[in-house]
């Protein structure tokens, strides 16, 4: 594991790479909300085994990134950010590229395959926040885009319970002690989460890279009928989508991890 600073649009991003001695492919990981890059070491670990070079960077405002805890300067900077970040990539390693995307990084990775249309090997989506748990009515949606324009950068909680992230008690221990760890988001963020989740369901058959949908059927931040409805509307013959029964939001960190990164690998493995 090693650490390194990327710098994009004046903005200093953290990041961490895991290198194996036998490198076939690069997968890119673009975490979640309130998290950080250094949370997916076990992840990372598995996939080297793979023969996976393991790269990503702390969102902005994330981690040890630039930014107020919770900050954003806009889905479309991290879009930007992120095509520049693969960029970097490719020049790097000179390897095929798999992206890996967990809930507001899920949603994120979705946008961005859609928006962006990248040149990527293959695309994992986790847990995505195409419609996030609380499921907010017309009404909520329509005032918070309202005050995200007049005070895009004031934070507020997430409100999120930790607890439900996932049934592996010291992977819920191991969150709440974690020092990078932040519960803020900005009502800009927030706004963009549920606008950029609403369009990707409405745009889902524009999807062209081969990609895995993954999600547990008890998450409670980011709701599966999100992740149903995409698979609904996604070619079948890019989109695979599985479901796991009874798993929370973190099926990498869930008690059966393992089983949902071999399922991963499987399918990856057919991927070339």
């Amino acid at each position: 594991m090693n650490e390194f600073y990327w710098n994009y649009q004046h903005t200093k991003f953290h990041g961490i790479n895991w290198i194996p001695e036998n490198l076939d492919r690069v997968m890119t990981i673009v975490h979640g909300i309130g998290e950080h890059i250094g949370r997916y070491d076990h992840v990372a670990a598995f996939f080297m085994k793979e023969g996976f070079a393991v790269i990503g960077i702390d969102h902005y405002g994330h981690g040890k990134s630039d930014g107020p805890k919770g900050g954003s300067k806009g889905f479309e900077f991290m879009f930007d950010y992120l095509q520049a970040f693969l960029g970097y990539v490719k020049n790097t390693y000179g390897k095929p590229v798999v992206m890996y995307g967990h809930s507001m990084g899920g949603g994120v990775l979705t946008g961005f395959l859609l928006r962006r249309q990248p040149d990527i090997q293959a695309a994992v989506i986790s847990a995505p926040a195409l419609i996030i748990g609380m499921r907010p009515g017309s009404f909520l949606k329509g005032t918070l885009k309202v005050l995200s324009a007049i005070a895009p950068n004031l934070r507020i909680k997430q409100g999120l319970d930790i607890n439900k992230i996932s049934h592996d008690k010291r992977a819920v221990e191991k969150f709440k002690a974690d020092p990078l760890r932040h519960d803020k988001l900005s009502l800009r963020l927030a706004n963009d989460m549920i606008q950029n989740g609403a369009w990707c369901l409405l745009h889902a058959a524009e999807l062209k890279a081969r990609s895995l949908l993954i999600h547990g059927n008890a998450d409670e931040f980011t709701a599966v009928e999100g992740s149903r409805l995409f698979a609904q509307r996604a070619s079948a013959t890019l989109l695979t989508y599985r479901e796991w029964e009874g798993m929370y939001h973190e099926m990498h960190n869930e008690p059966d991890a393992r089983d949902v990164l071999l399922f991963v690998a499987g399918w990856l493995s057919n991927v070339r």
